[in-house]
Parts: C-alpha cells; structure tokens; sequence
C-alpha cells in the first residue's frame, strides 16, 4: 500500500542539526535552515567553495573538516546525510535509526524519515511542495508559479492584511463581532470593485 506523507512546518528553534557532507546539498539544507534559529554542526571531508562562501555568514556554525564518526550522531534532533558516498549515508542512516533520529539521505528516498519540501515564501505565507523525492524539478516549477502569481510587491500588502487581522483580535475580542467586520469589509469590496451586492 501507498501510504501518503503527512506535511508539517517544524520549529527547528535551538534544535541540534547534524548536517553530513560539504557539497551542493550540503548548500541546498543552508538555504533551507538558514532562518530557522537551529544549531547547525557539519561534518566533510571536504567544504566546497560555494558552502565555505555561504559559512562566511554564519560564524556560529560548527564546521569541521574530517570524517563522520559514530559518536557524532549523539543528542542529535534531526541528521541530514549529503555524502557522495550512498554507503557512508546508508551505514549512518542505520545508526541514526538505531538510535531513534530523524534522517533526511539526499537524493535516497526510501531511506528517508522525512522529505525537505521546496517553499516558496511570500510576506507571511509560506507554501511548502513536495514530489515524495521522487521529482524535484516539478517542484522548483511550481515554485517558480507561485513566485511569478504573486509579485513581491504585494509582500507588503499582505504583512499589512495579517497585521489588521492581529490587531482586530485586541478591538474585537468577541468571535462573532470579528467575523461581523470581516464580513462587511469583504461585502464593501465586492459591492465597490465587483459590483456584487
């Protein structure tokens, strides 16, 4: 049976993050991690130019230039294994189970707990898309669509739409009331620019 994946936006905050590898996909988990205040420590034998040009950033990375040990895998939360070695990223996989986290292997699906999404994010929105790893460029395209159907100029907008939503909790405690302003600005806006009564 084919079993669905359930998605989830983690809170990574202060969260121990092994990353093993120093190449692009060591890069592609940066970029992915890169705001989520969690405690990134890579481990390579080798960093290549574009991870060391991103690190440049990010003093409070640990890096270390060597190869992975058994021990390293202790008091992880979440291993992310990029190695161009499928048996390296296999035998830690297999540690890492043993010891009960979370692996996400590069590229090696059906030896994934988990699989990193592409998000695209928009002001306050974040969208999150996944092919089960099996299709990362269907993945970047309707990236690319979301990007392109909602400029960045109306970033603004919508951190100013959320913002007047919060502070409409603070002027309208009462649910009902709430909904009663909602309602009649959207009746305003379809009666002035939709002509919808």
């Amino acid at each position: 049976m084919n079993y669905k994946k359930y998605p989830i936006f983690l809170n990574l905050e202060n969260k121990n993050i092994l990353i093993v590898g120093g190449g692009n996909a060591c890069l592609e988990k940066l970029l992915g991690l890169e705001f989520t205040g969690a405690k990134i420590h890579i481990i390579s034998i080798h960093f290549n130019a574009e991870v060391k040009t991103f690190l440049i950033k990010y003093p409070n990375i640990i890096t270390e230039e060597r190869a992975v040990k058994e021990e390293d895998l202790n008091h992880r939360d979440i291993i992310f294994l990029g190695t161009s070695d499928p048996e390296t990223n296999q035998k830690f996989r297999t540690l890492a189970k043993a010891k009960g986290i979370w692996v996400n292997s590069v590229d090696d699906p059906k030896n994934c707990d988990f699989y990193s999404s592409s998000s695209v994010t928009i002001g306050p929105i974040q969208f999150a898309i996944s092919t089960d790893g099996k299709f990362a460029g269907v993945s970047s395209t309707l990236r690319k669509l979301f990007e392109e159907t909602i400029p960045e100029e109306d970033h603004e907008l919508m951190e100013t739409l959320f913002e007047m939503r919060r502070n409409l909790k603070e002027i309208l405690p009462s649910e009902k009331e709430r909904r009663l302003a909602l309602k009649e600005i959207i009746q305003n806006l379809n009666s002035k620019y939709f002509h919808k009564s």
